[in-house]
């Protein structure tokens, strides 16, 4: 067996590494400059607004963690075994994610902190931006349902969420008062909130908050909430909430990596499961739409150019926040591979498969209580250890869903120009509403299969149109060539692959979703099309 020490230590060294040596490259493609940024210009102080560098890099990184990082290498890992996935996570990260990250980024601001579908509509076509707008809208609004339903579960399995839950949304609130209206220390004001989320943490263990009603009632109570909650959070000016409350959840995130990895380089774990596993599903192309956060996510790019962009003070903290906000969710996506691979795979109490048979959470959660829960720390056993992974994971999916709402209004207002659109309460209900009426009704489940193709089609636009956008500029594009193919190939290939497989939606008579993968197929070919269209126009230019 392979000792864990020596996966994280190759992982860590390489993905920091080219922070600084592939980051800086590619920062140096896109030349920062010190010119007024969009948050500046049109400072409106609901979307627009120049953020603290590090309330920033904790909002940018908390909305595109998500569960993403967490479910993909842990499921991939159940297909393919540890040895593979580590490899798409790392290299993934650096030459794919963490470029489409930080280049979104820069070229939302240097177009207004426009999103991507209308950068697409100015360097392609409108006919391409207005469809892939819609396309858009549909991935974020099984977002907004997923999370809601997401977070339901993990408080009704955990009533030990409750209190911390509620508090650091008033201490979020808080410390955005404090940092920005009071001009209060940031680093004082930071420890004191943070201090505050670990007491609630603790009076939450000691008096967990159960509902005396059925699940089914539960679950819709807590749907309810936490969809209101996403509106009314996607309404409010972000550094009264947005910023302050994920600046606070990415600091418990950074403080659960460094104490992650301590514990694996004391505890010294073996990966104890398989190392490669053979099935029936092909590695590629599943291997790349099943873990896609944690490597490269489309739902980063409408991130970075829906709300990062909008907050960005000056072009020079780019890199720090687009290229560095992915390769610490790289390192998270390494610790959770870590975490999990460190299981009895089939025997004893905690095995992998049990583990997984209980859902991704129980997972996580035991990968975690086995490792950090053994490394001797007092009062932090398995119970504790367990309860702050499942906590953290709560806290990154109440981020995305407060985070998907509101890009969810911005893509609808930029869409469609009838007046009635541009009303921000409007731009929520049309997605809240039909939302709730999914998630109520658990009728997303069958359409979320398609959200693993539908989102590395969003990545595979996005780097279409950056590229687009580098040659409209003049600029040589041969370091996006390689991952631009590699992803519009492996994305259409996973759609083929979801219609005509033996178990395949055309085999199985599953129309509904038959139907929206052809679609899926068309858009990515046209666009495609289109884009290389224009890649080939200026050869001289890769």
């Amino acid at each position: 067996m392979v000792n864990a020490i020596w996966v994280a230590l190759i992982g860590i060294i390489f993905l920091i590494a080219n922070y600084f040596l592939y980051g800086k490259y590619v920062e140096n493609k896109i030349k920062p400059t010190n010119k007024k940024t969009p948050a500046h210009i049109n400072k409106d102080k609901t979307d627009f607004y120049p953020a603290n560098k590090f309330f920033l890099f904790g909002h940018h990184f908390a909305s595109i963690a998500g569960a993403g990082p967490i479910i993909g290498p842990i499921l991939a890992i159940s297909y393919f075994g540890w040895f593979f996935v580590a490899i798409w996570i790392v290299l993934g990260t650096v030459f794919i994610g963490a470029v489409h990250d930080y280049l979104s980024l820069m070229i939302s601001v240097r177009n207004k902190a426009k999103g991507i579908s209308q950068i697409t509509s100015k360097t392609l076509n409108k006919k391409s931006g207005k469809v892939f707008a819609i396309m858009i809208y549909l991935t974020l609004l099984l977002l907004v349902t997923v999370f809601s339903v997401s977070a339901a579960d993990s408080i009704i399995a955990q009533p030990s969420l409750v209190i911390p839950i509620i508090a650091i949304s008033f201490i979020a609130v808080f410390l955005g008062l404090a940092v920005y209206k009071f001009k209060k220390n940031v680093l004082i004001s930071s420890l004191i909130a943070l201090v505050l989320v670990f007491f609630f943490m603790w009076v939450g263990y000691k008096i967990p908050l159960a509902l005396p009603f059925t699940l089914q009632f539960q679950k819709l109570f807590w749907i309810t909430i936490l969809l209101g909650y996403g509106a009314i959070a996607s309404l409010l000016p972000v550094w009264v909430f947005l910023q302050p409350r994920d600046y606070l959840s990415s600091i418990q995130l950074i403080l659960f990596l460094f104490l992650g990895f301590v514990s694996i380089f004391v505890v010294r774990p073996e990966m104890a499961v398989p190392m490669i596993i053979k099935g029936n599903l092909p590695m590629w192309p599943i291997l790349f739409i099943t873990v896609a956060c944690g490597a490269i996510s489309g739902f980063h790019s409408l991130v970075a150019t829906g709300t990062t962009s909008k907050q960005l003070s000056k072009e020079k903290q780019g890199r720090f926040i687009g290229y560095g906000g992915m390769i610490a969710e790289g390192l998270l996506a390494l610790l959770v591979l870590l975490f999990v691979s460190t299981l009895a795979w089939d025997s004893g109490p905690l095995n992998f498969l049990n583990s997984l048979d209980q859902g991704w959470i129980i997972a996580f959660g035991n990968g975690i209580g086995n490792i950090v829960g053994s490394i001797g720390i007092p009062f932090l056993g398995f119970a504790i250890a367990s309860l702050i992974g499942v906590f953290m994971v709560n806290q990154f999916i109440l981020t995305s869903l407060d985070t998907s709402t509101r890009l969810s209004r911005l893509v609808v207002a930029s869409t469609f120009k009838k007046k009635i659109f541009q009303k921000k309460w409007f731009g929520v209900l049309i997605t809240i509403i039909p939302a709730y009426i999914l998630a109520v009704t658990n009728s997303y489940t069958n359409i979320w299969r398609l959200f693993g193709s539908a989102n590395q089609l969003i990545a595979a636009i996005a780097l279409i149109t950056i590229s687009a956008y580098f040659i409209e500029h003049k600029k040589h594009i041969r370091f996006l060539i390689i991952p631009t193919t590699f992803m519009v190939i492996t994305t259409i290939a996973a759609l083929i692959y979801s219609l005509f497989n033996k178990s395949g939606y055309l085999f199985t008579g599953s129309w509904l979703l038959a139907t929206i993968s052809i679609i899926f197929l068309i858009l990515a070919v046209i666009i495609s099309y289109e884009g290389f269209e224009i890649i080939k126009k200026y050869k001289k230019r890769i």
